[in-house]
């Protein structure tokens, strides 16, 4: 099978060589899980619809001999279709050897290093989840952290506004603001700004815009075990709702939920109803972590891109507070801010 893949890259190499300049690429290393063996898969996320492009053969965790070929670099997904073996993102596809560094989740996207545009993203990610866990422990408020977040990420974008590493950075800074992050996509050459990621971050500015602070809430709905369950079933109904979108896989939802627990405890008898959202994963995962952590509150389950869409979610933990109307009060909430936020309420009444 492998002799025979590697006859096909032979004549798509010659293809591509017909339209323009070839690089080659090889991804090296073990992928951190030593019982799984098959195939994993490379899917192109630079263009729209994504598709698979390649694969590698992993033996014990081991990625076996592997090279590609591409016109250009391109942001890369490593994934397994559906074996129970987590996805790899953010794996930029250029000229030289990727080497394949074992990360949890918790460092999405710092998991390859070797070439130019994967060592830069590893320095901006490692720089950023600092940022992230810092707030996360509250250690440094929401506003500090926008101010280092900006004073990173800007450097960066002005140094790659011509490649896909720059796109990709600005689809991190949700937390700066809509009006921030136009300027950080007018900072992007035109051809960047047409990068699907970009067009997402266009879309989600919509979103946001429609579904800010003093926006009555949109509702949604969700088939799962033959039941449907909707965000009005929850919101609107008299009372204030905190709902914390998040997943299994998200470390900073796992660290913030020990504070939604917290004030759920603390306010459920004052008129306060706690809700999860478990999003971009299948309910069988989200339940493990539900049943692990004895959470008190009820979860909507099975959430899919779609339905987060509507609200311009695009990074989680994000946690949004409904008025007893169902209008929306505060939105992005982390750490210390939500037991502020509740303490104004509830002190007052």
């Amino acid at each position: 099978m492998l002799k025979k893949k590697s006859t096909i890259i032979t004549i798509l190499l010659a293809l591509v060589a017909m339209t323009g300049q070839a690089f080659q690429y090889r991804i090296v290393g073990n992928i951190g899980t030593n019982d799984f063996t098959g195939w994993l898969y490379l899917m192109n996320q630079s263009n729209k619809p994504y598709s698979d492009v390649d694969s590698l053969w992993v033996e014990n965790g081991e990625i076996c001999d592997f090279e590609g070929y591409a016109q250009e670099p391109f942001l890369a997904l490593l994934h397994s279709k559906g074996k129970p073996i987590v996805q790899f993102p953010c794996l930029f596809v250029e000229e030289g050897t990727v080497r394949f560094r074992p990360a949890a989740m918790t460092t999405i996207g710092a998991a390859y290093m070797g070439t130019p545009l994967n060592d830069e993203w590893s320095s901006f990610y490692s720089q950023f989840n600092t940022i992230e866990v810092a707030t996360d422990e509250g250690r440094i408020t929401q506003t500090e952290a926008r101010q280092k977040l900006d004073s990173l990420a800007t450097p960066f974008v002005i140094k790659h506004h011509n490649d896909v590493l720059g796109a990709v950075i600005i689809s991190f800074l949700e937390d700066l603001g809509n009006e921030r992050l136009m300027e950080y996509i007018k900072m992007l050459s035109p051809k960047q700004q047409s990068f699907p990621f970009i067009q997402d971050v266009s879309q989600t500015i919509l979103a946001l815009q429609q579904t800010s602070v003093g926006a009555m809430f949109k509702d949604f709905a969700v088939k799962y075990n033959g039941k449907t369950v909707r965000l009005s079933d929850y919101v609107g109904h008299g009372q204030y709702v905190l709902a914390d979108f998040w997943a299994s896989w998200c470390g900073p939802c796992l660290r913030e939920m020990p504070n939604i627990i917290a004030v759920h405890n603390k306010y459920k008898d004052c008129g306060l109803n706690v809700l999860g959202v478990a999003v971009w994963e299948e309910a069988e995962e989200s339940m493990k972590v539900i049943e692990e952590k004895k959470i008190p509150y009820p979860q909507i389950l099975n959430v899919s891109e779609e339905i987060t869409g509507i609200y311009g979610i695009d990074g989680i933990p994000h946690i949004i507070l409904f008025a007893p109307d169902g209008t929306i009060l505060a939105r992005g909430l982390r750490g210390k801010d939500i037991e502020k936020k509740l303490a104004e309420i509830f002190n007052d009444k």
